[in-house]
């Protein structure tokens, strides 16, 4: 019980990923970790791949909350699973994979399951903040339900409820996490009327934000419609 309370997903404000961390992919193939990030913001999970109970639930709803968010796989995001046994092999990872993403379709071709190292999973979990506690007698972990969204230079941007996660929010997070790369301009204004809550993992409407960006619209509304009238006024007259 006291191991459980040990339970939990809280990296350090501004936390980044250690960028230089080696990672298989399914195939085997050793990246970085800034080499697997790339150039758009990612969804992280970290799950043990034969779990038989929360992981398998936490990717299923994660993977149907980012296809829900309407922004574009591998453009705009990519779905990254980590996994927490050093000991999974490939062959588990794929199997997960198959049975939580599928093997066809637009997120399947960009989601990767990666493994690593005993040293390598400890330190990408510290990074994360994020604290298990392994049973040995059925290995299996007690770990957190959480999702993390990671910028493109892999900054910890969020930390999300893996189990109640809103596809909104999480759009709102990857959009945010975009740095003006990823996302409408009603996304964009939608942020500036949005705040997170770290206590729930969501965005709740804030009143001074919206009442910010009400006023940043009305002025920007005003000053074009001034422009318009000073246009008209000093227009030649025949």
């Amino acid at each position: 019980k006291d191991d459980l309370a040990k339970v939990e997903a809280a990296p350090a404000a501004n936390a980044v990923l250690p960028a230089a961390l080696l990672l298989q992919g399914e195939n085997g193939e050793a990246k970085t970790l800034q080499q697997w990030l790339g150039n758009t913001p990612s969804v992280w999970i970290l799950a043990d791949y034969t779990c038989k109970t929360l992981c398998g639930p936490v990717i299923s709803i994660v993977s149907e909350a980012l296809e829900r968010s309407g922004l574009r796989p591998g453009k705009d995001f990519w779905l990254i699973v980590a996994g927490l046994d050093p000991k999974d092999t490939a062959a588990d990872a794929a199997a997960m994979k198959a049975a939580q993403i599928g093997t066809t379709g637009g997120l399947a071709g960009h989601t990767v399951f990666l493994r690593g190292s005993a040293d390598n999973i400890r330190e990408l979990t510290e990074a994360f903040g994020f604290r298990s506690v392994y049973d040995r007698a059925h290995d299996q972990f007690a770990h957190p339900a959480a999702a993390f969204v990671v910028t493109p230079a892999g900054r910890i941007a969020r930390v999300l409820s893996g189990l109640a996660l809103d596809p909104t929010d999480l759009r709102l997070a990857l959009v945010d996490a975009g740095e003006g790369r990823v996302g409408t301009w009603k996304d964009h204004f939608g942020l500036l009327c949005y705040g997170f809550d770290p206590t729930k993992g969501i965005y709740t409407v804030a009143i001074g934000r919206m009442l910010s960006g009400a006023a940043a619209f009305t002025v920007a509304a005003l000053g074009l419609f001034i422009l318009i009238l000073f246009r008209l006024d000093t227009r030649p007259r025949g």
